[in-house]
């Protein structure tokens, strides 16, 4: 096997694993809801374990004077993407299916970058990506429906809460981007400032009550938060964008809603309706639109050098 067979191979195991790990996340976090923990608990498990593993390498490469960012950008990012977005969308997932999440977070995330980048960085879309975010927020209106009329009861609050939670990523997203902060930065930014800023008051008011919980599910948490879904998906995933290039990379984020209703059935037999499936149809194939899978011309500029 030649070389670019083998970086294409590897490229995209590690997309994969990534889609996997993000479409586990809602589903992994759901059943911490069922075992009892708040969603202040899961905040505290995912940035203690994330923001210790990454505090080495934030004192060395990832302060906000070597990301070029001052405390102020810092604390943005932090907030997009660090406790307020887990505190939410975990609240969500106590009221909506897992599959919800998996649907509406990674889409409203597309739908609002996308608007805030044409709206502050002058990134206008074209008509194939309006195109897919139309065929988006079709999809979002059938999830939507299927919940207010009654297939899930009371799912439209969380449903509402996980449309906060992609308005919140959205804000790091672009800061991050407008900012040029790399994602080891940002990440390491996030988990170390949440870390230091959260767990204090956390433990102030809840004290050591985590550790009456069950110690399984919560090692179990601790590892997914911490490691898998904070950690180790961005590894992935930056692997597979440099070994397949960003457009052929960005196919494994449109995988995510499917992935996390696929997931929802054998963990918390949840088990989607029609209209969730179509929505979930409509979704996958605005996101593989908006995010110029079906361009040619885009995948040939962003290909890899080999």
């Amino acid at each position: 096997m030649d070389k670019a067979s083998i970086d294409q191979r590897d490229g995209i195991l590690c997309g994969l694993g990534a889609a996997i790990i993000w479409g586990a996340w809602p589903v992994v976090s759901r059943l911490a809801v069922v075992d009892s923990l708040t969603p202040y608990d899961v905040a505290a498990l995912r940035f203690g374990v994330a923001g210790l593993v990454l505090l080495p390498f934030f004192l060395r490469r990832a302060t906000p004077k070597c990301a070029g960012i001052g405390w102020l950008r810092a604390l943005v990012l932090a907030c997009g993407a660090g406790v307020p977005y887990v505190v939410v969308s975990v609240e969500g997932l106590r009221y909506a299916p897992a599959g919800h999440a998996g649907l509406i977070v990674p889409s409203c995330m597309l739908i609002f970058t996308t608007l805030g980048a044409w709206l502050f960085l002058g990134d206008r879309p074209g008509g194939v990506r309006l195109l897919g975010l139309a065929s988006i927020l079709l999809g979002l209106l059938l999830v939507g429906w299927t919940a207010l009329a009654g297939a899930a009861p009371g799912a439209w609050r969380g449903d509402l809460l996980f449309i906060g939670s992609g308005f919140l990523w959205a804000t790091y997203t672009l800061g991050a981007r407008a900012w040029s902060v790399s994602p080891w930065q940002a990440t390491a930014l996030v988990s170390v400032l949440s870390l230091l800023l959260y767990l204090p008051p956390y433990l102030a008011v809840a004290g050591l009550r985590l550790l009456d919980a069950p110690l399984v599910p919560l090692l179990s948490q601790a590892v997914f938060q911490g490691l898998a879904a904070a950690i180790l998906a961005l590894l992935l995933y930056t692997r597979a964008v440099a070994l397949l290039g960003a457009a052929r990379g960005a196919l494994f984020a449109a995988l995510v809603p499917g992935m996390a209703i696929l997931l929802a059935i054998p963990l918390l037999d949840e088990w989607p309706g029609l209209g969730e499936l179509a929505g979930l149809l409509l979704v996958t194939l605005g996101m593989a639109t908006a995010l110029g899978l079906f361009d040619a011309r885009l995948i040939r500029r962003r290909a890899p050098v080999r």
